[in-house]
């Protein structure tokens, strides 16, 4: 049985050492990248879920920013909470009920949400459309790197659709056709 001679083991650990300085970028924009898809898609669910809920139930609920799970405030990325919302109030009372409330421990950015009026809340009627709240949901990585940015986008009619790159320069463009920028 031949083993490696110190030389060998040197040179081996010398060409794994590059490759892997060399992978470690890629593989953090793999990362941020796969977090990016999974924080919208468990926003794009919280809608879905509100927007089921609303037509079930036969009421309006609400889909706000929450830092705690109880009340609406704080950040997008601290969570969202949905919850029925019969007098449209957007606070949790009288025979409003909970339905969940979402956080996004894994994310690594930031969620802005644009829409019509700038109101900071989602509201679905019973019929499961929005209260005239067109607008989208983009998500920014903490880098700022526009290649990971990604983007909701809501209807009216409470459809949803994934920003796509239409063009194929790395970068998703928003409803308008205009690349996604995180400035």
């Amino acid at each position: 049985m031949k083993g490696m001679s110190l030389l060998e083991l040197l040179i081996t650990l010398g060409i794994l050492s590059v490759l892997l300085a060399i992978s470690i970028p890629d593989f953090k924009n793999l990362v941020e990248s796969v977090s990016a898809d999974a924080t919208l898609k468990k926003l794009a669910t919280a809608i879905q879920l509100g927007k089921s809920a609303a037509i079930t139930n036969r009421t309006t609920v609400t889909l706000c920013r929450s830092v705690d799970g109880f009340a609406c405030g704080g950040s997008w990325q601290d969570g969202v909470l949905v919850f029925t919302d019969s007098n449209r109030d957007r606070v949790i009372n009288d025979e409003d009920r909970l339905i969940r409330y979402i956080t996004f421990p894994d994310s690594k950015g930031h969620i802005r949400f644009r829409v019509f009026q700038n109101k900071q809340y989602l509201q679905l009627t019973s019929l499961g459309i929005t209260h005239s709240q067109n607008g989208n949901f983009t998500y920014c990585p903490f880098s700022g790197d526009s290649k990971i940015a990604r983007q909701l986008i809501v209807n009216r009619t409470a459809r949803l659709r994934f920003a796509q790159d239409s063009d194929g320069d790395g970068i998703k463009e928003d409803s308008r056709g205009r690349p996604l920028s995180c400035d």
